[in-house]
């Protein structure tokens, strides 16, 4: 089991933002990248958080994931999607990342990234928006692990 006290407080994305999940009135907390990927993958371009990090190298690139999905489903915007992603997600901590955009129907946008960070094990995140709404799914999410 993986302490629970350990890493960040683990987020999921709901209909009104993400939220945070509590056990006993601990937060499950996550030691993996998937804040990390949510926080990039769904700010705005401006992210405020970057004024905290003096090191440009290592600010978070946010906003052209977001700006792709905003757009009406084409083919090339399912492009711009997957670009958008991992540009978004193209930092040190991500190691090598690739990203498919499918529109299976109507306006169900399905979004399967795959993050392969340098030393660790690899990790998919699927991201299903069905009209307005974002629904993530990781692979080894860290409310399983408690």
């Amino acid at each position: 089991m993986t302490d629970i006290y350990s890493g960040d407080p683990y987020l999921t994305l709901g209909p009104n933002g993400s939220r945070l999940h509590y056990v006993g009135g601990q937060p499950i907390m996550d030691q993996g990248i998937e804040n990390l990927a949510i926080i990039c993958l769904f700010s705005e371009e401006d992210w405020p958080g970057n004024t905290l990090i003096k090191d440009t190298d290592q600010q978070l690139n946010t906003g052209r994931f977001l700006k792709a999905t905003r757009k009406p489903i084409t083919l090339n915007s399912l492009t711009d999607i997957e670009q958008g992603a991992v540009d978004d997600l193209s930092i040190p901590a991500f190691g090598r990342v690739t990203a498919t955009a499918v529109n299976p129907v109507s306006d169900r946008l399905v979004v399967t990234i795959r993050i392969e960070p340098p030393g660790q094990d690899s990790a998919t995140i699927i991201l299903t928006r069905n009209g307005l709404n974002w629904q993530a799914q990781a692979a080894n999410p860290a409310h399983a692990r408690v």
